[in-house]
C-alpha cells in the first residue's frame, strides 16, 4: 500500500489542494484514511480505481444510432 498525502494526490491529478478539499467535502473522491483531524491519506490503488471509474468511453457514431454510418 502506498499512501499519498493531499499534496501528492493534488499533484498526481494536476489539481490544487483546494480542489482536493472540495472533492472530500462533496464526497466525490476516492476512499481515504483519516490519520487524525488534519492528516488524510489516500491509497494510490484507490485513487487509480477511482480515476478508472470516471473514464468516459465515447461510442463511435455507428453505435449511437446514426443511420448513415
Amino acid at each position: 500500500m502506498y499512501l499519498m498525502s493531499i499534496e501528492e494526490f493534488a499533484e498526481y491529478l494536476g489539481e490544487t489542494k483546494r480542489t482536493i478539499y472540495r472533492y472530500i467535502q462533496s464526497g466525490d473522491c476516492p476512499p481515504y484514511i483519516r490519520i487524525n483531524k488534519k492528516n488524510i491519506k489516500f491509497d494510490k490503488k484507490d485513487v487509480d480505481d477511482w480515476l478508472e471509474s470516471r473514464k468516459i468511453r465515447p461510442q463511435s457514431p455507428a453505435k449511437q444510432g446514426d443511420p448513415d454510418a
